[in-house]
């Protein structure tokens, strides 16, 4: 399918997404997804990937939010407990902004990264 073959109920149905490098959130060679959240069942979420400086959609881990649940059994080893604490740090500096773009009451891409706050240790 062409963009061009797009009705306005197909663009209706697409939903947002951006992958965060280390440049919009500081933490490095971490990627994290964050995406839609309305009208799916699994809730507010991130997801990180355990592929250093790269989104993997086949191997990364979930981080519910607003619990920080996460499967230390799906993080990859790399990802040591100071860089993990420092993701689940920016989650809660970012709560709001998150929120609000997954739930689709932000639905600009480029106003959600304008928004983003990067993972700063005294904020913590």
């Amino acid at each position: 399918m062409k963009i061009n073959d797009f009705t306005n109920e197909d663009y209706e149905d697409l939903h947002e997404m951006a992958n965060l490098h280390d440049t919009s959130h500081g933490i490095k060679d971490v990627v994290i997804w964050v995406g839609s959240a309305s009208d799916l069942p699994h809730g507010l979420r991130i997801k990180v990937s355990n592929i250093p400086n790269k989104f993997d959609r086949y191997n990364n881990f979930v981080i519910q939010m607003p619990s920080l649940y996460y499967d230390h059994s799906k993080v990859a080893k790399w990802i040591d407990k100071d860089r993990l604490n420092q993701i689940l740090s920016w989650i809660k500096v970012n709560q709001k902004v998150l929120y609000d773009y997954e739930t689709g009451l932000l639905d600009d891409t480029k106003i959600f990264l304008q928004q983003i706050e990067p993972w700063n240790r005294n904020k913590v």
